[in-house]
Order: structure tokens, then C-alpha cells, then sequence
């Protein structure tokens, strides 16, 4: 039934949108993979591999938290529209190592809303490691970096990109919900939802995240606006669906200080050097006036 829907769903999409604000790399990357088969059921795929998860980072930061945004984690394609959007696998991980080396230390977004709301503090470098939509890349490079480096990632999962060429499977995605990564929902087709009518809104938002927590099992309390677009109208519709909070393109440091549900990131862009990515982490979190 889950899987029913899911295609229904994704039917939706095919008549999409292909780029938005943060861009819509999927379509593109069809030639670098070929389509996955979608229509065994739930209970026929063997259980994910255990493996080992992130020990519970602890500190007494209940600060700032930087939440980096990325893409895809591969070359781009010949012809590729928005080559931004891709970073190079070599390059992802020189970044992560960079930040670790400089004392930073990857966290969910659940244990830093969690650090803002009279929860357990944080190490004072924290930050979150997002990554929008669902390409393969995030599973076969981006979370082999994090693995080596004990972290998590935050998945922002577009349902329909279960179901595209480039994009993760359930078996990888329940891979990396079992190294300790999160799920949070990025909607069912990755629409502007300021444009969209009331029952597509509600679809998009507390349908895609009705879908995700029966297909994996898991909370997903957190929402990403597809191309960091909202108003005041799709916040109140996350909100009524249920999430804690939901992220943003406003560039800048999460905070207690934050509206919950416009949570800034910082963008990371293909081709910036891991001193670029060092220097916008820590020109997020340096107050103002600080030198």
C-alpha cells in the first residue's frame, strides 16, 4: 500500500519543475545511473546492516549551530545547468576533515534543537552536515566521510527522488538512517509550495511526511522548503503538519534565537575550498562586532 502510494505520488512529479532556486540537479545525473527496481514490497528487502552509530556528542554549548547545505556529492555531467550544486567527493571530504582538524564536531538537528530548548548542551564547535533531495552520491560518498569521521548527516529526502535515475533507493536510505543520520522531509515532488493551492500544500508537507515515517520508521520532526521558498502561509501549514522546525537558504547560524521554523544554513557551493567552508562556519557563529 506505502509503495502504491509512493507512485502515486511521485506521478506527480514527472511533470515537475526541473530547476528551482537551489536547483534541480536530478535530471542530469540520469546517465550516471541506472533506474533501480521499485517494486518489490517493504517487507521483502533484508534489513539494513548494523553499523556503527555516532556516540551522543555532550558539551555545555547551547549556542549557535552552523547547518551546512549541500547537494550533490559527484562530478557534474556534461552540460549540467547548475554545476554549483556538485561537489567533488575529494573535495566533500577534504572539507569534513578540515572542519574536524579546526575542532569542529558534526550533530543531528534534533540534538541542536534539542541544545536550544533546555536540552543536553552541545561541544562548542557543533554544526550539522544537511543534504537536499536525495542523489545517490550522498550515500555511496558523502556518507562514507562522515562514517570514517564518527558523524551524522541530516537527509532533506524528496519522496519522489526515491523513484529516479541518481537518486537514493530505500536500502540506502535505511542504510544511513542505521549510521545514525537523520530524516527530515524536503516534500513529495519539490514544488514552490508559496504558489501551490491548500490541498497540495497539505500534500506536500503532511503527506510527505506521513510517508517517510511509515516507509522508514523513523520521526522526521524537521522540514526543508524546497528552494528555500515559504511565507507565512507555508510556515503555518509546517507547523500544523506536526514538524519541530524546518530549515531554510537565509544564510547565517541556527540559534535559540532563530524562528524555529526559518532556520538559516550556510550554502556550500562545488568548488570551494575547504578554507572557504572554515571561514563561513566561523564568520556564522563570530559575533557581531567580533574581529
Amino acid at each position: 500500500m506505502i509503495r502504491a502510494a509512493l507512485r502515486a505520488l511521485a506521478a506527480l512529479a514527472a511533470a515537475a519543475l526541473a530547476v528551482a532556486g537551489c536547483g534541480r540537479a536530478g535530471p542530469h545525473l540520469a546517465a550516471t545511473r541506472a533506474p533501480a527496481a521499485r517494486a518489490r514490497k517493504r517487507s521483502a528487502r533484508p534489513p539494513a546492516a548494523r553499523t556503527t552509530v555516532p556516540a551522543r556528542p555532550h558539551g555545555s554549548h547551547h549556542g549557535p549551530v552552523p547547518i551546512l547545505m549541500y547537494h550533490v556529492v559527484g562530478a557534474p555531467p556534461a552540460g549540467a545547468p547548475y554545476p554549483a550544486l556538485f561537489v567533488a567527493p575529494e573535495l566533500f571530504a577534504a572539507q569534513m576533515y578540515a572542519l574536524r582538524r579546526a575542532g569542529w564536531t558534526a550533530v543531528t538537528l534534533e540534538e541542536a534543537y534539542r541544545s536550544w530548548h533546555g536540552g543536553p548542551g552541545l561541544p562548542r564547535r557543533s554544526l550539522v552536515v544537511s543534504f537536499d533531495d536525495g542523489y545517490g552520491g550522498q550515500s555511496t560518498h558523502a556518507a562514507r566521510t562522515l562514517r570514517a569521521l564518527g558523524w551524522p548527516g541530516v537527509l532533506d529526502l524528496e519522496v519522489h527522488d526515491l523513484h529516479v535515475a541518481g537518486g537514493l533507493d530505500a536500502r540506502q536510505v535505511e542504510r544511513m538512517l542505521a549510521a545514525g543520520w537523520e530524516l527530515a522531509s524536503h516534500t513529495v515532488t519539490h514544488p514552490d509550495l508559496t504558489t501551490v493551492g491548500r490541498a497540495r500544500l497539505r500534500r506536500e508537507i503532511e503527506g510527505s511526511r506521513a510517508l517517510l515515517r511509515r516507509e522508514f520508521h523513523a520521526p522526521v520532526r524537521f522540514f526543508c522548503y524546497p528552494a528555500g521558498r515559504y511565507d507565512a502561509r507555508v510556515e503555518a501549514a509546517v507547523r500544523a503538519a506536526g514538524y519541530a522546525g524546518a530549515t531554510t537558504e537565509v544564510a547565517g547560524a541556527a540559534s535559540s534565537a532563530s524562528d524555529p521554523y526559518a532556520l538559516p544554513r550556510i550554502r556550500v557551493n562545488g568548488g570551494e575550498p575547504p578554507a572557504a567552508v572554515l571561514a563561513a562556519v566561523a564568520g556564522a557563529v563570530r559575533p557581531r562586532g567580533a574581529t
